[in-house]
């Protein structure tokens, strides 16, 4: 049996599902006690979208990931938002998180094709927001005395990773839209290995983090 990118990157996510839940321990009186239950719900997704086009009601598995990229945004944007310590930073995100999920829901219910449309400028734009987010979360860290513990901190690892997460895959958006028969292949291969990267990171924090941020 074969595995093709997609598999290794799944199978990366169930590993750190899995890790996730072994060291909750460590974080389980900190905001990311919540995330176990998340990569959870993730790797569900994830397996789910193989037996999607088994409905009769779709062909595509489109609809499910809108769905699931849109919680997946909103939650790490709680994440920043509980972790963040300046009030004006704070108001902004949430300004920001309440003006992307109107973007998105304006898109995904003004067209009858939403079902089966990948919704690529609002979860661009959400990116974009979690990434300005992060930098002004890590800002914060590395302009307190807590960046001398950085690697100790879970939440650090995790800001790497949806880091790479976020920033790898952007150019792929618009040349999937310039040259849509890369979508496929190179294009895939870059978002699973964005993936791929996060997930490791994800892991080392789980099992090398020994310090909660408070």
């Amino acid at each position: 049996m074969s595995f093709n990118f997609g598999d290794i990157s799944n199978l990366t996510l169930l590993i750190t599902t899995i890790v996730a839940w072994f060291t909750l321990n460590k974080y389980k009186n900190t905001p990311l006690k919540y995330l176990p239950y998340y990569l959870s719900y993730a790797t569900i997704l994830e397996i789910g979208a193989d037996f999607m086009p088994w409905f009769e009601l779709t062909n595509t598995s489109t609809w499910w990931y809108n769905i699931g990229i849109n919680i997946e945004i909103l939650f790490y944007l709680y994440v920043f938002y509980q972790y963040i310590e300046n009030k004006k930073t704070k108001k902004l995100l949430l300004f920001t998180g309440v003006l992307y999920e109107i973007y998105f829901l304006v898109n995904f219910l003004s067209s009858s094709e939403s079902i089966n449309t990948y919704q690529t400028f609002p979860f661009v734009f959400g990116g974009i927001i979690l990434i300005v987010f992060i930098f002004l979360f890590l800002l914060e860290m590395f302009q307190s005395d807590k960046v001398l513990y950085a690697g100790k901190y879970l939440i650090f690892w995790v800001s790497l990773g949806l880091l790479f997460y976020n920033i790898i895959p952007l150019p792929s958006f618009a040349i999937r839209k310039l040259i849509p028969g890369l979508e496929g292949s190179i294009i895939m291969a870059v978002q699973y290995t964005s993936n791929i990267i996060m997930y490791l990171l994800f892991i080392y924090g789980f099992i090398w983090s020994s310090m909660k941020y408070k």
